[in-house]
């Protein structure tokens, strides 16, 4: 069956009901609870999907009243917007796949592949960095048809296809680089790219709220994202109402590519040169991001802006801490219990859901 046919009652029908309506019980209504009952399940309903926001807000009170004179200014605002910019792309880069049911583990690979080779192109080749941004992007999509292909075509599994393609880019960044950090005059206009402020506002965080914005319309107003969540809840009825599910993932993987390559520039711009291992440690605060956010906005899915606010809850409890004199590895712990504490949370309410 085609994918374009329209009108199909399947899993894309299905997918647009469930992301419009409410859950009204078992017989579809009104089901004779009382108002205080019904009221009390709406304020329930609002804590789960705005709870991560107040969680937010109350790690900013908590460390701008402990520590005011290093936290609580707007100098420390703007560099936590602008840092935690590259992780937002990233995560968001992790959901895309997630939507449609696959894991991409390469992002943080091809993250620190897009920063060397955008490095290498602009500080030791002298390209144009526009031309060099360009070329970046099109290795980003070449990767994500890569991945795509193998996980399509071969029917492989895409965790371990990822691993597997991510450790080869890693290994191509550090064949490309000599294993070097890269650094050295750059055009002061590109670099201000990833620099300047905008009424105070960091370009970095301007870029990944335009991003996010694309992103969130794409998958949550179009027939491409309702196509995408309802592979992702069931690739078979999927297929059986029409949608061309490998294509959806193929596509899914590219724009993850483009969205690595996208963050390796910025973070150059920002930083100036490069480190051929910074993918190493920027997988995990991608996944953590992406796991925490789906339990805000809208709980139980892979959403943008739960995304979002989970990338700078992480953000500001690891600045926060380490302004307080936490030594380097409370990144990592912090990253991970995310991660541990979204998964729980899941697997409870996805209990309570079956027991109900």
């Amino acid at each position: 069956m085609s994918s374009d046919v329209k009108g199909s009652p399947g899993a894309t029908g299905l997918a647009e009901r469930a992301r419009t309506q409410p859950d009204l019980g078992p017989a579809g209504g009104f089901d004779g609870s009382s108002p205080r009952r019904r009221g009390g399940e709406l304020l329930a309903d609002a804590g789960s999907r705005f709870a991560l926001i107040g969680v937010l807000v109350l790690l900013w009170v908590v460390f701008s009243v402990v520590n005011p004179a290093a936290f609580a200014t707007v100098s420390n605002l703007q560099t936590i917007l602008s840092v935690q910019a590259t992780t937002g792309l990233l995560a968001l880069a992790v959901v895309v796949p997630l939507v449609a049911g696959h894991f991409d583990l390469s992002t943080g690979f091809q993250f620190g592949l897009a920063q060397s080779l955008c490095a290498l192109l602009v500080i030791r080749q002298q390209w144009n960095p526009l031309l060099a941004l360009g070329f970046v992007l099109v290795v980003g999509v070449v990767i994500g048809v890569v991945n795509g292909q193998l996980i399509t075509r071969l029917r492989l599994p895409s965790f371990t296809t990822t691993l597997g393609t991510g450790m080869v880019v890693l290994g191509l960044t550090e064949w490309l680089t000599r294993n070097q950090v890269i650094t050295g005059p750059a055009p002061a206009w590109f670099l201000d790219l990833g620099r300047m402020r905008v009424a105070g506002i960091p370009l970095p965080f301007l870029y990944l709220a335009i991003v996010a914005i694309v992103l969130f319309v794409l998958l949550e107003y179009t027939v491409w994202g309702r196509r995408a969540y309802a592979i992702g809840a069931n690739v078979v009825a999927a297929r059986l109402s029409g949608i061309s599910a490998d294509r959806q993932v193929r596509q899914s993987f590219v724009i993850t590519g483009v969205l690595c390559g996208l963050a390796g520039c910025i973070s150059m711009m920002s930083l100036g040169g490069s480190s051929p291992v910074i993918g190493l440690g920027s997988l995990l605060p991608a996944f953590a991001a992406a796991f925490l956010g789906a339990t805000c906005i809208r709980p139980g899915r892979y959403n943008v802006a739960g995304t979002i606010v989970a990338v700078y809850v992480i953000g500001v409890g690891i600045t926060g801490l380490q302004q307080l004199g936490a030594e380097i590895y409370i990144q990592d712990l912090f990253n991970g219990a995310a991660l541990l504490i979204a998964l729980i949370i899941s697997t409870v309410a996805r209990r309570r859901r079956v027991a109900g």
